[in-house]
């Protein structure tokens, strides 16, 4: 899922991403437990326990996979749950676990007040399958878990178990010195995420719903640390995701009479002849572009990182907004934050070439922002397209856009204080999501999502996502540890006040 997300930043990540991936292999952390004691992080250890979840062979399939395969990854599931009561017994003692649609794992680390609204922070166990043929590309066998050159290496070391071994390491290491957290604090670790999370994190917040539960806030995977995400920014960015878009897909069916090629209709009143102008109308009927939202959020964030006349743009967007969106609009990927996006993904009709089908079918996959509706979208294609021959309607699978999650909320500030602590000199930014991560089934739940995980990444590492050679490096392993003992205690203070 992590490659989608992150593609689907696009041009934010493609265009400009240099990422900063050197640190030292032991992080000091201050907590605020130990009243400014230094608390020393072994990320060699944090490696060594990545490395071998990367060893549980934990891939989530489509529906009608191969039968074995998918006795093997369940074999592989519980392994890995069996593994974490062996490895993590200091966590495991101060929670409660539950095992929802058979794979995911749910535990409750019980705060002392009643009071408060819990927080529930995610990853997701699963990976996606080697590409066939590939095998051979990769520098260490791909589920080795191998640690070499300062990396960890295997499938999901980035997406996602590396965040979900830093974020039970730094529980462990809590919960070993006897620490309870006054906010009760939520842990899901889903097993289908790469496949839209509908037996594991949909079940789960359908489960929580029942019992009345209301989250205070979600972290889940999504932005990371980078550096040089706009032109002018030098600063290392953490990109949170306050925001992702939602998505559509259109059937499209024009229809004719038919008959033999020899004696046609008028080609635009043809089947395909009529799909084509449908085609066309819908793409030269964009829906609005605005810079606003997540990414009005994200451009004023990084103005004071930037040159001053370039700060100028950035903080009076009020005055210079056409200037940005046109130069954003420049980049289809960048375009991309700014309105709800048009992909003729399918199409078929015909079946021989001296006969005229009687109908011809295309499929266009909107990505929604949430500035619009999959209604609103809908009625905006039926009105550009205004040809009663041609049938529009979605296809299943239809997800709103999510509600922007409230950036001057205690949650967005407390993750933005603690970047700032844990990474010195890091700049925090909002953005919109552009692909889904399965934080959106807990949305009936609360009202805010924040998508980041503390990964440093570089250019080269975007074509890892979901590809060859994924690693994360053991000095980050260190300091995303440190990041999470480093949120836990901060939260549990700002409780206690």
């Amino acid at each position: 899922m992590l490659k989608r997300i992150l593609l689907g930043l696009g041009g934010l990540f493609l265009l400009l991403v240099a990422i900063i991936v050197v640190r030292t292999l032991m992080v000091p952390v201050v907590t605020p437990g130990e009243a400014g004691a230094a608390a020393t992080i072994d990320a060699e250890r944090a490696a060594q326990r990545l490395s071998e979840a990367v060893q549980f062979e934990t891939i989530s399939h489509q529906r009608g996979a191969d039968a074995a395969a998918v006795a093997r990854s369940a074999e592989a599931f519980t392994g890995f749950r069996d593994w974490m009561d062996e490895t993590y017994p200091a966590f495991t003692g101060a929670t409660s676990r539950e095992i929802v649609g058979g794979h995911t794992l749910f535990y409750t680390w019980q705060g002392s007040d009643a009071s408060l609204d819990p927080v529930l922070m995610m990853s997701h166990i699963d990976v996606v399958p080697i590409a066939p043929g590939t095998e051979d590309q990769w520098e260490h066998p791909p589920f080795s878990g191998a640690i070499a050159d300062g990396y960890v290496w295997g499938r999901g070391t980035i997406d996602n178990k590396g965040s979900l071994i830093a974020m039970v390491e730094a529980a462990e290491m809590l919960a070993a010195r006897g620490f309870q957290p006054a906010r009760t604090i939520m842990f899901a670790f889903g097993h289908d995420e790469e496949i839209g999370g509908g037996e594991g994190n949909k079940a789960l917040a359908g489960l929580l719903q029942e019992r009345g539960v209301r989250l205070a806030w979600v972290k889940d995977e999504g932005g990371v640390i980078g550096q040089g995400l706009l032109p002018g920014v030098n600063a290392p960015v953490a990109m949170i995701g306050v925001a992702e878009k939602g998505s559509i897909s259109l059937d499209i069916v024009a229809y004719s009479k038919g008959g033999h090629s020899s004696m046609p209709s008028p080609a635009a009143q043809t089947a395909i002849g009529r799909l084509a102008r449908a085609i066309e109308r819908i793409g030269n009927n964009p829906l609005e572009a605005r810079v606003d939202g997540a990414t009005r959020g994200m451009i004023e964030g990084l103005a004071p990182a930037v040159p001053f006349m370039q700060r100028m743009v950035y903080a009076n967007l009020w005055l210079f907004e056409p200037v940005v969106r046109r130069v954003m609009q420049g980049s289809e990927t960048s375009a991309a934050q700014l309105q709800t996006t048009i992909a003729p993904t399918i199409i078929s009709g015909g079946v021989k070439e001296n006969v005229l089908p009687p109908e011809a079918r295309a499929v266009v996959n909107f990505r929604i922002h949430p500035r619009d509706t999959a209604e609103s979208v809908l009625a905006h294609v039926r009105e550009a397209v205004d040809d009663p021959e041609v049938s529009i309607e979605p296809l299943e699978g239809v997800r709103e856009a999510s509600v922007v999650s409230n950036m001057e909320g205690d949650g967005y500030k407390l993750i933005t204080r603690v970047i700032g602590e844990s990474f010195p000199g890091t700049i925090t930014a909002p953005y919109l999501v552009v692909g889904g991560t399965d934080s959106r089934h807990y949305l009936p739940i609360t009202d805010n999502v924040f998508r980041f995980i503390p990964i440093h990444m570089g250019p080269e590492d975007m074509a890892r996502f979901h590809g060859t050679n994924e690693r994360v490096s053991v000095a980050n392993m260190g300091e995303a540890v440190a990041f999470y003992i480093r949120l836990m205690e901060t939260m549990d203070a700002t409780d206690r006040d």
